[in-house]
Formats: structure tokens, sequence, C-alpha cells
């Protein structure tokens, strides 16, 4: 199978997620919530840290070393926050897809309750997570060449770590055992996670384009009625993509573990994956 014939096979799995919302839209409250909170954190922790430090993260890196521990440490603790929250809310919607493949009823409270039970996971896997993006940061801040290198190093942790979530919270493992089984479904069965994710991206872009054309339209009306109709479409945008990238990765860790797969065929899905 050629790149193209992947990259086909990723745009009908991206659309077979987005079948699995249309029939299931109360999937799509765990990435409005999300979304909801990492904005609130945004807001809270950059204005409680200005009024607390009193100038930028950036020209703390670039002053003394405690001004470097103050900074990183920031940045760890602004990492930990976005990522616990962004683990606990997919680790809800990746169990309330798994109950839909199996065809059994689901709901908010069903995935919430059932994150809450995996907390203790979620935040480990979340500490994890931030010390890689804050050791990331701190390479990337050396120059270019450390831009390019965090760059591939960013992008091969998003590789093998691309199963974690639902190894987490489904399997009686700590989070570096995780890892390890995540990275070792990779190296056996290198294929098109990367195509299935070049596929909603190409829908993000297609939003993106669509909102500039709903802005430029509005705004020859209203600029502030442009504003707020590109907005709400971008944002439904990503959250759908969001929802969608979040059950392909449920729907392909129950194949690999041959769990029901509901609206995902098992030979669309033995094409995602080749044995080397």
């Amino acid at each position: 199978m050629n790149f193209f014939d992947r990259l086909k096979n990723g745009w009908t799995i991206a659309m077979l997620s987005f079948k699995t919302i249309n029939e299931n839209r109360t999937l799509l409250l765990f990435p409005v919530v999300s979304s909801v909170s990492l904005i609130i954190v945004l807001l809270t922790f950059f204005g409680g840290g200005f009024l607390l430090i009193g100038d930028s993260i950036d020209s703390l890196l670039q002053d003394d070393m405690m001004g470097n521990i103050m900074a990183y440490a920031l940045i760890f603790t602004y990492y930990l926050i976005n990522y616990f929250i962004i683990v606990f809310f997919n680790a809800a919607l990746i169990h309330c897809s798994v109950k839909i493949f199996n065809e059994e009823p689901t709901d908010l409270s069903d995935g919430i309750n059932y994150a809450t039970s995996k907390i203790d996971k979620i935040f480990s896997w979340a500490v994890l997570s931030a010390t890689v993006g804050t050791v990331l940061q701190a390479i990337r801040n050396t120059g270019r060449i450390g831009e390019f290198v965090a760059g591939l190093m960013g992008g091969a942790w998003s590789i093998l770590t691309f199963f974690v979530v639902p190894i987490v919270i489904y399997e009686n493992k700590n989070v570096i055992d995780s890892v390890k089984e995540s990275t070792a479904i990779m190296r056996e069965k290198w294929g098109e996670s990367l195509a299935g994710s070049v596929s909603f991206g190409i829908f993000q872009v297609l939003g993106i384009i669509v909102t500039l054309g709903i802005f430029i339209l509005l705004v020859q009306v209203n600029i502030i009625l442009g504003l707020a109709a590109a907005m709400m479409f971008l944002l439904l945008t990503f959250t759908v993509v969001s929802a969608a990238r979040t059950i392909f990765v449920a729907a392909v860790y129950n194949h690999v573990k041959g769990q029901p797969t509901g609206n995902f065929g098992e030979d669309t899905l033995d094409s995602v994956f080749f044995s080397k």
C-alpha cells in the first residue's frame, strides 16, 4: 500500500470517527468541557503569574539561575495542569467510545466517573508528560538547532506514546510500563496512525478556511458579528476534530487488543498498521 492509499484510508477512518460522533453527539461534551477548562486555566495562570512575577517567562529565562528555576517551575506547572485536564477528558471520552463500540449505554457522567476512578494514573501520566514538555522547552530555548532537535524529539514522543492513555486507564501498568507497551506496539505494527492524524489535520485546515470565509462575508455587515460567528465555527471545528481523533485512538487500541470497534470495520483498521 503506497502513501496515497494509506492517506485515503486515514481519510476513511476520520469519516468513520465523525459518523460515530454524529450517532452519539454527547461525546462532543468532553472536548467542550476540556476546552473551557483550559481557557480558564490559561487566563487564571497567566493573570496570576503576571501579578506574581511582574514580567514574562522569556525575560526570566534570560536572567540569573534563580530566574531560570522560577521560569521552568512555572512552565512545568502550566504543562502539568494542561496535560491533566486534556488526559482526564480524553480518558473519559475513550471510555465512553469503548462502551459505544461494545453497544453499551453511556453518558457524560459515566465517562467522568470512570476517569475519576483512574485519577491517580492520569495524574502520573500528566506529570511525566509535563516533565518531557519542560525538557523539550529547555532544549528549544538553546537556539535554532535546539528548536529542530526538540521538534524531532517531540514528534517521536507523540508517536511512541500513541496508545498510552487507553493503556493507562485499562491495563494494570504504571506510566513507565505503559509507555514501554505503547512503544512496543508501535515498533511491532509501525503504520498509519500518522495518516489518520494527517486526515484530521486536513479537516482542521478546511475548517480554518471556512472560518475565514465566514468572517470575510459577515464582517461587511458587522465586524462584531463576523468575529463572533468565525470564533464559534472555529471552536466547533476544533471540538469535533478533537473528539474524532480521540475516538480514532480508542478504535485502533480496541482493534489491537481484539475488542469490538463499532463503525470501524476490521479490514479498514487492519490497514492502519502493517507488520514490519
